[in-house]
């Protein structure tokens, strides 16, 4: 442990011998000294053996959660989705194979999978000519339902472009993601991209070899990048120094960019075709030709949790919404003697937005006995800034998980202290007395600096714990002595 903090804590352990040596009093005095004076904290202790409250301070305000709302959409998607869920992507086609030709239509079926990568569409579209299949009389649909509302109400206009505020849609390939350089030349840069990737991008940003990378800011260097039609991006703008830097852009229309995905791939393999087009549904009977299938939902929360994946836990989002409230409008049209199928479903009930699958979690999570009437969801991820939650809202899915034996898993899938996730690299977290001895999620953005799940202290005690921390400057964070969750999380480690 750094001596600064250990001298700290020890001062502490000095100043609270005087009074009764409980949890609740020891961490009182501790927070006085430690709580940061800008920003605004939320904090949930809880003994997991006893089951009893240790402390809290500020646990009934609502604070932006950011990313510890992954938590959240474990747990719904868990309870509503089950571990065996998988998304299936498929090849299929409505005619007849004959000498080589498939007499008829070729269909994609798109389910919004986040992790669908171009390697496994080749794969499919490899099994027509493991068919001997070199030329389709029809056309190429590619079917999914349409996705009118891509990215969450209060997401950032800054991170629209960034992979990471990647659009979430039915159609995804690759994360929706395209990798490209900056290169600076002699008139001003050039861009790199390749040529699988079908989007325009150009450039005027200039490389200003003059001013340090840390010093960009204050020389107003940095770097703007437009999104237009026809998923063409524009970038302008200053960056300094002069080495080429790498960029990760998201997807502007995935529809788009997933019918020219597969444009290349048909012509890489040779097959001939009339036309390719996007349609959400098809009527007609049909064959499937082949089939793909994504990792069971325990492997897809690991990596939502570990890495903090946006896309997959808006992609579940999504999920969760369009199977809750097919079954609650089943459920009630089967009570009032009118069952519903899933044409009337398809044509009357809307189930691809945000709202419709933020809607789904709030209901479970009153169903699970979870205390959320004035929470604010409207996303999976936490990227949007309309998220509101209380840090005993959080300690409640930590209880949750502990409790209920169809969840306990997930506390397996958290990242540990210097060990997995984002939790392996982190100051603080990844040397002693931290390191392995917290599996907690992150949750962190502009302003927000959060942290939620559990430590296995010194004293043999596991303690659930939800740490909120809302309005931190980025002067402030550079300025302090140590992230706030490190020092309080080495405080519950005294415990005695």
């Amino acid at each position: 442990m750094p001596f600064p903090i250990r001298a700290l804590s020890f001062t502490v352990v000095i100043l609270a011998m005087s009074f009764p040596v409980l949890a609740n009093d020891y961490l009182t005095n501790m927070m006085n000294i430690i709580s940061p004076s800008q920003s605004q904290i939320s904090v949930s202790v809880w003994d997991v053996e006893s089951q009893k409250k240790i402390y809290t301070l500020n646990d009934n305000t609502l604070m932006l959660p950011a990313s510890i709302q992954k938590l959240i959409t474990a747990v719904a998607a868990s309870h509503q989705l089950g571990k065996d869920f998988h998304y299936e992507t498929q090849m299929t086609h409505d005619g007849v194979i004959n000498n080589n030709v498939l007499n008829g239509n070729l269909y994609i079926h798109f389910q919004g999978d986040p992790t669908l990568k171009r390697k496994h569409l080749d794969a499919l579209i490899q099994q027509l000519k493991q068919k001997g299949i070199s030329n389709i009389s029809g056309d190429v649909y590619l079917v999914a339902e349409e996705s009118k509302q891509t990215r969450a109400p209060g997401w950032a206009w800054d991170d629209l472009g960034i992979c990471y505020a990647a659009p979430v849609s039915n159609y995804i390939i690759d994360r929706n993601c395209v990798k490209a350089t900056l290169t600076p030349s002699k008139v001003a840069s050039t861009v790199s991209i390749k040529s699988i990737y079908p989007i325009t991008m150009t450039s005027t940003a200039k490389f200003d070899q003059t001013i340090d990378v840390k010093e960009a800011q204050k020389h107003f260097c940095e770097l703007h990048m437009q999104r237009f039609d026809n998923n063409h991006y524009q970038i302008d703008g200053c960056y300094p120094g002069n080495k080429s830097i790498r960029l990760a852009i998201a997807v502007n229309d995935p529809s788009l960019y997933s019918k020219g995905v597969i444009e290349d791939l048909l012509q890489q393999n040779k097959i001939n075709y009339l036309s390719i087009s996007t349609v959400s549904k098809v009527n007609q009977p049909q064959t499937v030709i082949a089939t793909h299938q994504s990792k069971p939902l325990p492997v897809l929360l690991k990596t939502m949790l570990q890495k903090s994946d946006n896309l997959i836990a808006d992609s579940l989002l999504k999920q969760i919404g369009r199977q809750y409230f097919f079954q609650y409008q089943k459920q009630l049209r089967t009570e009032q003697a009118a069952p519903l199928d899933e044409i009337q479903w398809n044509n009357t009930v809307p189930k691809d937005g945000f709202l419709v699958g933020a809607k789904a979690i709030e209901h479970i999570m009153l169903e699970l006995g979870l205390p959320y009437i004035e929470a604010n969801i409207v996303d999976g991820s936490g990227l949007s800034r309309y998220n509101l939650i209380t840090a005993h809202q959080m300690m409640a899915v930590l209880q949750l998980i502990k409790t209920d034996e169809q969840l306990n898993y997930l506390e397996t899938l958290l990242p540990v202290s210097g060990e997995s996730g984002t939790l392996k690299y982190k100051k603080y977290f990844n040397q002693p007395p931290l390191k392995s001895e917290v599996a907690a999620k992150t949750g962190t953005m502009m302003g927000v600096e959060n942290l939620a799940g559990y430590l296995d202290a010194d004293n043999g005690k596991q303690y659930a714990f939800v740490i909120i921390e809302n309005g931190l400057s980025p002067k402030a964070k550079k300025a302090r002595l140590a992230p706030f969750s490190a020092l309080l999380l080495q405080t519950l480690n005294d415990l005695p």
